[in-house]
């Protein structure tokens, strides 16, 4: 439950953030003075962690030190996903879009080094008996009956992040000459966003769409009136996205579950081998990623702008191709759980939860067409909040985009218990569920295609209001 809502939090956290940026205090200042909260939690979490806290067992302190530390990271991290990406896009020309393109996928890439090292040093540095134990919490654990079968270097984990935080917040602020910082609205722009579009609404129903658009420009002036249009066509475009973020969130669920079934290659256990399914979860997809995602970036999209235009492949294409292509990934995922029930080698065991002799080295190649589709779908949608909105609400539109994660998070879980984990789950299996979540990728695909049969990109609009 507490994962739950921490993970709840920090994707819905980047709103205020990304408020207070573009409304007050910039992108730069607001990245600096909530990484610093970031820290803050990090900090709190070292030192409440530590076996002994003040001469007293933490094992007898209440929660609130740890639920104080998770809070501010969650604030924290509100500043810096929506404002780190807008800020960066910050830094290109208009006319240097081959380099905002590249900017992003190398983002999204550094995204998952970070994964990639914190997934083995911080539960590395965790695991190590670094502090004799408190004799007391050795009694209370000696009258439970109780062996951990981790150690206690959690403090030096959270310390060993909260340094790597803050050497990173000082190169950025080092770097604070050389940025090219939007100036915020000066006032709170979501409620000026939001009277514009009541009034619009309004005008339209009464005087029709020509004459609500003359009034509410002449009101609020014609920048103000294109960023919120702006900023109502991008929501029309993000509404399908979560179905994806629903489809591609079972990879820590459902494909983990699927992954335990199968068989471990090269003589290797399920608890210490690099091809268990909690590593194939862990490992394989940012590893994918950060190899994917600068072949897309400096070969695959600069090849087709020259050989059919720029137009030929664009933001909407990519993500309605990379749904498309997590659509395939689920039909070969249902397809390889089909050939598990086939392999089951303990066939008194239930259909999903017997083990097979079918290697897990399948579920690799599941992984990498999966992560393809992310590259095209992901990197591609926080471009695209980017560049349609106007200078004053890119941060916002980054937030809404994370939003759309959070949201495609709740309905995984929704659709799981109504389905899987539902009181009438035998008429499920799990080869059902994903024959369902592919029916969902493409269903949102075909959506996805039809906004943008329907949508002109803002840099085409511009053109035409020119002509």
């Amino acid at each position: 439950m507490l994962y739950h809502v921490f993970t709840g939090l920090a994707y819905f956290t980047p709103l205020f953030g990304a408020l207070i940026s573009d409304s007050y205090l910039d992108k730069f200042n607001t990245i600096v003075a909530l990484s610093t909260v970031y820290i803050l939690g990090l900090m709190i979490l070292s030192l409440t962690s530590w076996p002994t806290f003040m001469d007293v067992a933490t094992t007898k302190l209440p929660r609130a030190g740890p639920l104080i530390g998770l809070l501010l990271i969650c604030i924290g991290t509100g500043g810096i996903k929506p404002c780190v990406s807008a800020h960066g896009g910050d830094q290109f020309l208009e006319v240097q879009k081959l380099g905002l393109q590249k900017f992003y996928n190398y983002f999204y890439m550094t995204i998952n080094v970070g994964a990639l090292v914190s997934s083995y040093a911080s539960p590395a540095v965790a695991s190590m008996t670094l502090f004799p134990f408190p004799n007391d919490t050795l009694e209370d654990w000696a009258k439970a009956e109780i062996k951990p079968d981790a150690g206690n270097g959690y403090p030096m984990a959270w310390f060993m992040l909260a340094l790597s935080m803050t050497a990173a917040l000082g190169v950025f602020i080092v770097g604070k000459p050389y940025y090219r910082v939007v100036s915020p609205a000066g006032r709170f722009i979501l409620l000026d966003h939001i009277a514009i579009g009541w009034m619009y609404g309004i005008k339209c129903l009464t005087n029709g769409k020509e004459a609500a658009l003359k009034t509410i420009r002449t009101k609020y002036g014609d920048e103000m009136v294109e960023e919120m249009l702006d900023l109502a066509n991008v929501l029309i475009v993000l509404a399908p996205a979560p179905v994806f973020w629903m489809a591609f969130g079972q990879n820590g669920s459902t494909w983990q579950d699927m992954g335990e079934q199968m068989l471990i290659p090269f003589g290797g256990d399920s608890k210490t081998s690099f091809f268990n399914a909690e590593t194939t979860n862990s490992i394989w997809n940012p590893f994918f990623i950060i190899t994917i995602s600068p072949i897309m970036a400096n070969y695959l999209y600069p090849w087709i702008d020259r050989r059919f235009g720029p137009e030929a492949f664009g933001l909407m294409d990519r993500m309605v191709a990379g749904q498309i292509i997590a659509g395939f990934a689920y039909i070969l995922a249902a397809l390889l759980q089909s050939q598990i029930y086939k392999s089951c080698t303990d066939a008194k065991s239930h259909f999903d939860d017997c083990q097979s002799s079918t290697p897990i080295t399948y579920q690799i190649f599941l992984y990498f067409i999966l992560t393809i589709a992310e590259c095209l779908f992901s990197v591609s949608g926080l471009q695209f909040a980017y560049v349609e909105v106007g200078r004053r609400t890119k941060s916002f539109c980054s937030a809404l985009w994370l939003l759309t994660t959070a949201i495609g998070s709740f309905m995984a879980a929704a659709l799981l218990n109504t389905t899987l984990n539902s009181a009438a789950s035998g008429a499920w299996r799990r080869e059902g569920f994903f024959w369902l979540v592919a029916g969902l990728c493409f269903a949102s695909a075909g959506v996805s295609y039809a906004i943008r049969r329907g949508y002109t990109p803002k840099h085409l609009r511009v053109k035409l209001e020119d002509l």
